[in-house]
């Protein structure tokens, strides 16, 4: 009984490695049966790594998703370095992942107490002076040029958001994704926006 059980790591070891090859190799169902022997475990240290403000915004499945995807992207990068090290890595890339996520949550609070000025122009109501027009016009003009270095998804589902006023349901409909999927391509923007801005 003892020595069935000393084996059965080293069996699953050897699947892992065997199976992360096979991965980096280009096996698409290897890399989902690698997927699907650390996916449980992997939301579990999810789930329990998510603090109160982030867990209200994201689901722990979306961070799970986006960690194997960036995990997916680096694939051919990664170099085993002993026994767990492929679920260490996965846990690395979830942090990171975790710490976007609360870095996107702040960005987003300060837009929600500060609204964008693009909301002011146009508007009815609005005292408008040419100096305010100058400065809305500038800061139109920042905003434009951090979404172009953003760039990609981020940047589409914040113009449309935002800028088209489009709502969660039709951009993710525009841009043929999940509303979460949105919501989080939005929250990750604003962080990057507001680092630039």
């Amino acid at each position: 009984m003892g020595s069935r059980r000393a084996r059965i790591p080293l069996v699953s070891l050897t699947e892992t490695s065997h199976l992360l090859r096979a991965a980096q190799l280009g096996d698409g169902r290897a890399l989902d049966d690698l997927y699907a022997r650390h996916a449980g475990r992997l939301l579990g240290f999810i789930r329990v790594a998510m603090t109160g403000d982030v867990a209200r915004r994201v689901a722990a499945e979306d961070i799970l998703q986006e960690t194997l995807l960036e995990s997916a992207r680096k694939l051919d990068d990664f170099e085993p370095r002993g026994p767990s090290s492929f679920y260490r890595w996965l846990v690395e890339i979830a942090r990171y992942k975790l710490a976007e996520a609360r870095r996107a949550g702040r960005a987003l609070k300060r837009a929600n107490e500060r609204p964008l000025p693009v909301d002011e122009i146009g508007l009815p109501g609005v005292t408008s002076t040419p100096s305010r027009h100058a400065v809305a016009r500038e800061q139109v003009e920042q905003l434009a040029a951090g979404l172009e270095q953003i760039g990609g998804r981020r940047a589409e589902a914040i113009r449309l958001r935002y800028l088209e006023g489009l709502s969660v349901a039709e951009t993710a409909a525009a841009m043929d994704s999940s509303e979460s999927a949105v919501k989080s391509l939005v929250a990750r923007g604003l962080g990057d926006l507001a680092d630039q801005l």
